[in-house]
């Protein structure tokens, strides 16, 4: 995490919100923020909500009490059986969590119900807790693996933890008995290659990827157009054309999806593939 991160500890007054992914459920962020810097991060827009005025990526709220306000609300039937994901606007194993240690708390009380868990993270760091994990009933580990290219990962993810050190990590959780799914998103022109990219999956022993279109609404482009414009020139034009040109984005993403269902059938990995799903309405 980079040394110029604003820590601030908050209060909220909720720890579960409703999740906006396709399938519902509920949502559980332990940090407002994120010390990752992912360029791309689709998470930026919670800042609408919450009067941040800082480069996402620049700050990371803690939010103290969220174990106590989980503990409270998963009483309720409200919440009785309903899927939780862990980490939809944040990394709950973000470097800040090394210090904090939300998440054992967290998992503690989760175990407590019967409630399926799905945890959403680019860290390795979730070792820690491999055995508090073992103790929740239905979970699954969600790994972000969008590319191999180190060079690539380490500018557009430029605080985040190596994609070696998270299919290492997917490979003991699985060892483990732990359910480990990929997300392969957003899946890139040029750098994201699905063959490659699901030979590993299946060495690791993950169980089902998922994977969609890079989302290019609310300023999610800035930091990436930035990056091609300073160490990809040549790459620019072509990855601008193919994600905001619609016919060009219609027809990448469905040579794209011929591809991801060829190495999924290819590795015997079951494939959920979520392209242009609410990411082309921009074209509208």
């Amino acid at each position: 995490m980079s040394n110029n991160v604003k820590i601030r500890e908050i209060e909220c007054k909720s720890a579960i919100g409703k999740c906006g992914f396709p399938g519902g459920g509920w949502a559980v962020n332990p940090y407002t923020g994120c010390g990752h810097n992912c360029r791309y991060c689709y998470a930026r827009f919670i800042k609408r909500f919450t009067g941040h005025n800082e480069e996402w990526g620049s700050f990371v709220d803690v939010r103290v009490n969220v174990v106590e306000m989980l503990e409270k609300q998963m009483r309720s039937p409200k919440y009785k059986n309903g899927q939780i994901h862990i980490g939809t606007v944040t990394d709950p194993y973000q470097p800040i969590e090394e210090k904090y240690k939300l998440m054992p708390r967290i998992l503690e009380v989760l175990a407590k119900h019967n409630n399926p868990v799905a945890i959403l993270t680019k860290s390795d760091l979730v070792l820690r807790d491999i055995d508090l994990l073992k103790k929740i009933k239905d979970l699954d580990v969600n790994f972000t693996i969008n590319t191999l290219d180190d060079k690539w990962k380490s500018r557009i993810e430029p605080c985040s933890p190596s994609i070696k050190g998270r299919l290492i990590a997917a490979k003991k959780l699985t060892d483990n008995g732990i359910r480990v799914y990929a997300m392969m998103g957003p899946y890139w022109p040029v750098f994201t290659e699905p063959d490659a990219l699901f030979e590993k999956f299946k060495e690791a022993g993950i169980s089902h990827v998922f994977t969609e279109s890079f989302n290019t609404t609310g300023g999610n482009f800035t930091g990436v157009d930035e990056i091609l414009r300073k160490h990809y020139p040549g790459l620019l034009s072509q990855i601008r054309e193919t994600l905001f040109d619609k016919d060009k984005f219609n027809s990448f993403y469905k040579e794209a999806e011929k591809k991801v269902r060829g190495a999924s059938r290819k590795y015997k990995i079951p494939v959920t593939i979520f392209f242009g799903l609410g990411h082309a309405a921009k074209f509208d």
